[in-house]
């Protein structure tokens, strides 16, 4: 495995996956409990959108979690970062 640690704007490749790490863009109110959150959702909306769901077929983009996407391709990665950071 090779990892490239910089910044969350240089390229980082793990296992031929270019990895973006961004804050969520958006707080949210739980009228629930009254805490405040915050979601990818809008993120992970906008890259089903751009490059279509994930299935078996179409594996190209995919969710860590807490704001950490990977990319197959580093163009689709810096397209991303350039919508969301």
């Amino acid at each position: 495995m090779s990892q490239t640690l910089k910044n969350y704007s240089s390229p980082v490749a793990i296992d031929n996956w270019y990895v973006a790490s961004v804050q969520a863009p958006e707080v949210r109110f739980n009228p629930i409990n009254g805490h405040r959150y915050q979601g990818w959702t809008p993120c992970i909306e906008w890259c089903e959108k751009t490059y279509g769901e994930i299935s078996m077929d179409n594996f190209v983009w995919r969710f860590i979690g807490e704001g950490v996407f990977e990319f197959k391709h580093e163009k689709d990665r810096t397209f991303f970062l350039l919508r969301w950071a």
